[in-house]
């Protein structure tokens, strides 16, 4: 069948290749008369070339933006956003988690490649919806900048959220064991997770302009609203520790592992992997081994919510008075 003048052609390059099929349109035309051509994919089929050829009729779409690639919007989103650490290293690494993408042309994304990578990945529920949530975030972007007019991300469906086993708490066996080593660093960094429920990333960048020795308690926390800036009492067992690494010439607590200082949770995971005591465990595990001490000593809900930075319907205002800081630290000192 004849295609109309100017609709595009699709042609067959060969057997050989595994998408013989190409759309490709008219975008000019030389100065002796012939026909600039512009290929918008290849294809298996013929039957495929013919309805991306029909797509760019009934929508037209600047061929600047056709190549772009899922890694080239990323690159060029992240330019555009002021965004904190915390959120540009969750960015991070949701979009490597997203390897399989980087080199799809982002127009020709759709739902069933997203739901394929977060189907077929192994890591945490949390990690899988990162990776959704910045999938949206680039669709979005790519509609205000007219390269797709379908947010596929917002029909992805999510895995059911099973309830994670890789975290396991402190025994209070384990826990007497801890506290007869204290002179061992790694032991105080897991006692200091296990005392005052931080996860792991959060004691890493706890400002040292936000650490009240006198006052026993520091300010800090990242992830979620209810636990950014929260306050963090300093359990009257675990001030040494916070003091040994309080040091007032140093932008955040300096969490040292043979006098070289851990700055990621990398190296912090390492410290315990290393560690005959904490082999066994995870840095996070402290925050579970917090929940479950706090749990033990019959906090109230309100109490561990606010400690652990957790919202709930009935914590309308974080404002914390000396009262409620008083009361934070009377509850962490009874673990």
């Amino acid at each position: 069948m004849k295609l109309p003048n100017g609709y595009g052609s699709v042609v067959n390059l060969g057997k050989r290749r595994r998408k013989p099929y190409a759309a490709r349109i008219t975008v000019g035309w030389t100065e002796d008369g012939k026909q600039k051509k512009k290929y918008l994919g290849y294809y298996k089929t013929r039957q495929e070339a013919m309805k991306a050829l029909a797509d760019y009729n009934e929508n037209p779409f600047d061929l600047a933006t056709r190549e772009v690639t899922f890694a080239e919007l990323y690159e060029k989103w992240l330019t555009l956003k002021e965004r904190g650490k915390q959120v540009t290293v969750s960015n991070a690494a949701a979009f490597k988690n997203l390897s399989a993408l980087h080199n799809m042309p982002f127009v020709d994304i759709r739902k069933r490649h997203i739901q394929g990578v977060i189907d077929s990945s192994e890591l945490s529920y949390s990690s899988k919806q990162r990776m959704k949530v910045l999938c949206n975030q680039l669709f979005k972007y790519a509609i205000d900048n007219e390269i797709v007019t379908t947010n596929f991300a917002a029909l992805v469906e999510m895995p059911p959220n099973k309830q994670s086993e890789i975290h396991k708490p402190f025994t209070p066996a384990e826990l007497e064991t801890l506290w007869q080593n204290t002179a061992d660093t790694g032991v105080k960094i897991a006692l200091i997770l296990c005392y005052t429920g931080l996860r792991p990333t959060e004691l890493l960048e706890i400002k040292t302009a936000n650490v009240h020795l006198a006052e026993r308690y520091m300010q800090g926390g990242i992830k979620t609203s209810a636990g950014k800036n929260r306050i963090i009492p300093i359990a009257k067992k675990i001030l040494p520790f916070i003091s040994e690494l309080y040091n007032p010439q140093s932008e955040t607590l300096e969490i040292k592992d043979s006098q070289k200082i851990i700055k990621t949770y990398r190296q912090l995971k390492k410290l315990f992997e290393q560690n005959e005591l904490l082999k066994n465990h995870l840095p996070h595990d402290g925050r579970h081994t917090c929940a479950t001490l706090m749990d033990d000593a019959e906090i109230s809900l309100k109490i561990r919510q606010l400690i652990l930075g957790h919202s709930a319907q009935d914590i309308t205002s974080r404002v914390y008075t000396h009262k409620t800081i008083q009361q934070l630290i009377d509850a962490i000192d009874k673990i």
